[in-house]
């Protein structure tokens, strides 16, 4: 997906970007197969009053199937889904600059705590005191702004962040 400024409405893109090649008049099934490969691929436009999303031909049916699954326009989806996207992009790059700022034993207890272990659990594993693994789970989840160690799962495995599994499960 790329955006650019538009000034064409949608119905006129979409009218204009829906139409099938004409089949040629040799070559039958192939020939017309032939002549759609070399075209580039259909594009569909979505507006809003600032953008104009274009999106292939595949992305353009699912998008319209699930506005009418949601008895939305497929404008106001594309936004909420963008808003949706540029929120969790937002707490992605905040949670990397959180993960950067951790000391390597704040990493380790992080990466034990979101695998689920206690704190004692996790003071036998790092051979410290569980007052020092309450310590630094404190410190991590202010540095990530969460109240919790489940909070801090929930937002790690939401981003993807599962680099505390074993390989070797």
């Amino acid at each position: 997906m790329w955006f650019e400024r538009r000034s064409r409405s949608f119905r006129r893109e979409r009218n204009c970007e829906e139409q099938a090649p004409a089949p040629p008049r040799q070559g039958g099934v192939f020939g017309y197969l032939r002549q759609a490969a070399k075209q580039p691929p259909k594009k569909a436009a979505f507006s809003s009053r600032h953008w104009t999303v274009e999106v292939s031909a595949e992305l353009s049916t699912r998008l319209r199937r699930a506005a009418r699954a949601r008895a939305r326009s497929p404008e106001m989806l594309v936004n909420d889904i963008l808003e949706r996207g540029l929120e969790q992009e937002t707490l992605r790059v905040h949670a990397e600059h959180a993960l950067a700022s951790l000391t390597p034993r704040e990493q380790e207890v992080t990466w034990l705590a979101a695998r689920g272990q206690t704190n004692h659990q996790i003071a036998d594993a790092l051979v410290i005191s569980s007052e020092t693994v309450k310590s630094h789970i404190h410190n991590v989840l202010l540095k990530f702004g969460l109240r919790s160690k489940s909070d801090l799962r929930l937002l790690l495995l939401d981003l993807g962040m599962r680099w505390w599994q074993d390989d070797t499960a």
